[in-house]
């Protein structure tokens, strides 16, 4: 009665009738609590129902009767990975090998864990032992491919993809794998083909329609990203991961109400998933319609806020490894509605905190300082944009510029783009790490394992891995560079470097972290060169206009320019205002239609009075700075990189600042060459100094000319590098500079 009853539970397990087949389990655990086996199979059917407490719980009732079983010790592994508890997993998977060595499929799920748990060299050894022991396991060949991509092998875990896939043809993990490798390694085009293939052969396989749908994203095809996001919640509607896929995919369509909506579905479904919540709670829209609704978003925001900060324990029933994955977020819109974000930051802060306490307690404790012994000072840096980009152009001389016998540089990249800056900077690190798309706990590992005196984000805000990696602790001394100036609100951040010429007296109340203040532009900035040959006919501009470049992304772009562009297109008959297209066409037609009434009531059109162009190469863009007679300066978020490219083509800048350093950097620049002549007091100085400028072209050319002849002040200068090695050399040291 027992076998026959037994054998129906494993049949209705075999079709996964899995409420049934429990029952039929637990009736046999019930009447023979002493037999192991039914324990066992009641774990792994649990385990089927996501019940990991259940699956657990049951196992151990099965080792406590039967200890020496291979099978049951590999099934608690199992389940401990299940759970997050890799060490536990690598315990069982490790005694499962020790009473079957020459068990193949026990050496490769012990690899798995180990890799899990961030000791990649001894999961290398465990997968080589199950090949070596069973060389057509194809999935030991998969894994072992993964953990040689961790220690940055590709070209070897591209060999065991490949051996994997010629054992077995249909192996989709392994082509979604090559697919990965060929991303990281920036093949857009073959990650896409090898992606697709994956899907495929196991269309169930969420995540290979989610590297389709993140492929199309990135060439901005979001309709067949969208189709490929759908297929991935197909493939997988009860996990959460898809969906928010798609609601962040609507949001950076423009389509905000539809993203809210899909996250707010999400949370219905999976209260306790962080990612849906932050969603839900936090999405703001990258263009306003106008001040009402930038304000009415800002109060939403806060109640979000306060929503989430009330319970985050909600969130401590998801997997440690999962919660990780989750926090990685950025409220990098919020910067933009030009006011002190200091409050909503350090909420924001404060609830992550929270959150990361109780899934990550270790990575959030303090790091006592290490005994050096006179050696050299450790100095990390962490960021997505050492590349050819604003940011990358900023702070490549925070790395280049260190003295090495001072300091042993440390460089953690998490882009897979590299170009030649990745490479300068590669070359002037001490040790550079290239790490794109790794999990948080892994990017945390390597830092941790580098033992630093201090930790550097330049730029923190502008991507969500590093935002997200910043609230852990991995440094006893960790700061923010103002690459996104505005505070990050995080505890984590110890210290906010910013630009001493572009702080307003009494800047640190703006900052939750302590404000150290470098001199000049708070970095070595080389000159821009190399623009490119060109009239205004090449770049598709009239040739009979006065041109005011208006360079900012149209998300940068405050509801409160609107009527100053306007007026200043109105006071100036010959006026056209040059924008750029970079971004979804759908935020470029909501910026327009924000302009059209604003631009009638002034009595401009903005099919006569505005030109957008296309994305540019750098080399481009300066020459068409060369060809503009005035830059627009932005009000509440002022030009940075923007202003610097138009100062070094002689490019007059009119500015008006702000009381936050955001919409004041210009006026630092400004003031360094000794031009604040193009400062202005309010609005219609703004509107009279423009105007004069571009319509006076004897009085634009000599403002040019002393653009140029003083950049020098401005451009190639050591001071603020070498006041930052001071302040790194004395912070590691525990002193306050």
């Amino acid at each position: 009665m027992d076998e026959a009853s037994a054998s129906r539970g494993r049949a209705l397990l075999r079709e996964g009738r899995l409420d049934e087949a429990l029952a039929e389990f637990l009736g046999l655990t019930r009447e023979q609590p002493d037999r192991a086996e039914f324990w066992y199979l009641c774990s792994i059917t649990h385990a089927q129902l996501r019940q990991f407490a259940n699956a657990r719980a049951d196992v151990e009732r099965a080792l406590a009767l039967e200890p020496d079983r291979a099978h049951f010790r590999l099934h608690a592994g199992r389940v401990a990975e299940d759970q997050g508890d890799f060490a536990r997993a690598v315990r069982e998977f490790r005694r499962a090998t020790e009473l079957e060595p020459g068990w193949a499929l026990a050496w490769s799920n012990l690899g798995a864990a180990l890799q899990e748990a961030e000791r990649i060299p001894e999961a290398v050894e465990a997968l080589a032992c199950a090949t070596d022991l069973d060389p057509k396991l194809a999935r030991a060949w998969n894994n072992l491919g993964l953990a040689l991509a961790a220690l940055d092998r590709p070209s070897e875990a591209t060999r065991a993809f490949e051996r994997a896939l010629a054992i077995d043809p249909r192996h989709a993990l392994a082509r979604f794998n090559l697919a990965r490798l060929a991303n990281n390694a920036g093949d857009t085009e073959g990650a896409l083909a090898q992606a697709m293939d994956a899907t495929r052969l196991d269309a169930r396989l969420m995540d290979a329609h989610l590297l389709v749908g993140d492929l199309y994203r990135k060439r901005q095809e979001l309709e067949r990203a969208a189709a490929s996001y759908r297929n991935a919640v197909a493939a997988a509607p009860h996990n959460p991961k898809a969906r928010n896929a798609l609601a962040e995919l609507h949001w950076e369509a423009g389509s905000v109400d539809e993203a809210r909506r899909e996250f707010e579905a999400t949370l219905t479904r999976h209260p306790g998933n962080l990612r849906a919540a932050l969603g839900a709670r936090l999405t703001l829209p990258a263009v306003y319609d106008g001040p009402e609704h930038l304000e009415d978003c800002r109060r939403r925001y806060r109640a979000g806020l306060e929503e989430l900060l009330a319970d985050p324990g909600r969130f401590s029933k998801s997997r440690p490894a999962d919660l990780l994955s989750e926090a990685r977020w950025t409220n990098f819109y919020l910067a933009y509605q030009g006011h002190d974000d200091r409050d909503l930051q350090s909420l924001y802060g404060d609830f992550m905190h929270r959150v990361l306490t109780i899934a990550a307690p270790d990575l959030l404790a303090p790091r006592a300082p290490r005994s050096r012994n006179g050696g050299r000072i450790r100095v990390g840096f962490v960021s997505y944009f050492f590349y050819g980009c604003t940011a990358g152009r900023y702070f490549a001389s925070w790395v280049r510029g260190l003295d090495a016998g001072r300091f042993e540089r440390f460089v953690y990249y998490t882009n897979a783009h590299a170009d030649d800056d990745t490479r300068g900077i590669s070359t002037a690190a001490d040790h550079f790490r290239h790490l794109p798309g790794r999990s948080l706990t892994a990017l945390a590992q390597h830092v941790l394992a580098d033992e630093l005196d201090v930790l550097v984000y330049p730029e923190l805000g502008m991507h969500q891995d590093t935002f997200a990696l910043a609230s852990l602790r991995l440094a006893p001394v960790q700061c923010a560079g103002w690459g996104h100036p505005t505070t990050t609100g995080l505890p984590t951040i110890d210290w906010f470097l910013s630009s001493e010429a572009m702080e307003p007296p009494g800047a640190q109340a703006a900052y939750r972290e302590r404000l150290a203040l470098l001199p000049g532009l708070g970095t070595r900035y080389e000159r821009p060169s190399g623009e490119e040959p060109g009239t205004r006919a090449d770049f598709g501009l009239p040739a009979d206009k006065h041109l005011y470049l208006v360079p900012q992304s149209v998300f940068k772009i405050h509801p409160d320019n609107d009527a100053l562009i306007a007026e200043v297109l109105a006071n100036d008959p010959q006026g056209v205002a040059v924008m750029f297209a970079a971004g979804p066409h759908a935020l470029i037609d909501r910026f327009v239609r924000r302009l059209k009434p604003i631009f009638a009531a002034h009595g401009l059109a903005t099919d006569r009075h505005l030109v957008f162009l296309p994305y540019l190469s750098h080399a481009a863009y300066l020459g068409v700075n060369r060809e503009c007679d005035v830059m627009l300066d932005t009000l509440h978020w002022s030009g940075g990189n923007a202003s610097l490219d138009a100062i070094a083509m002689g490019l007059p800048v009119v500015t008006l600042p702000g009381g936050l350093m955001r919409g004041r950097q210009s006026l630092g620049m400004l003031r360094i060459l000794g031009q604040e002549a193009l400062v202005a007091g309010d609005a219609a100085d703004y509107v009279r100094l423009a105007t004069g400028i571009a319509m006076d072209h004897a009085r634009r050319e000599a403002t040019s000319q002393a653009l140029r002849e003083n950049a020098g002040r401005l451009f190639g200068q050591g001071a603020p590098v070498e006041a930052m090695a001071d302040f790194l050399e004395r912070v590691a040291r525990g002193a306050v500079p």
